[in-house]
């Protein structure tokens, strides 16, 4: 099962990992085992790891949701540009 790798800054760090129940839930549909991580410097950049089963469907998912996601983002506190990763 492929994985990405989502990285992006933050408004607030401590507030994004308050948001986590809320983030695996959006993403459950096209991926699991979400993982956080913050950046060991203290900077407000954040990177969450996840398990794709479908590559094709999670792509499809984060085209078709795209106010939905960047709606749930903006929630979260995310700074665009967000940049995911896909495991090769």
């Amino acid at each position: 099962m492929p994985k990405i790798v989502v990285t992006a800054a933050v408004k607030d760090v401590e507030a994004w990992l308050k948001f986590k129940p809320q983030l695996i839930a959006q993403m459950s549909a096209a991926a699991s085992d979400g993982t956080s991580y913050v950046a060991m410097d203290g900077t407000n950049r954040v990177a969450t790891t996840w398990e794709v089963p479908d590559l094709e469907a999670f792509q499809a998912a984060q085209t078709a949701a795209s106010p939905e996601m960047a709606a749930a983002m903006e929630r979260y506190g995310m700074i665009p540009p967000v940049t995911i990763y896909i495991e090769k």
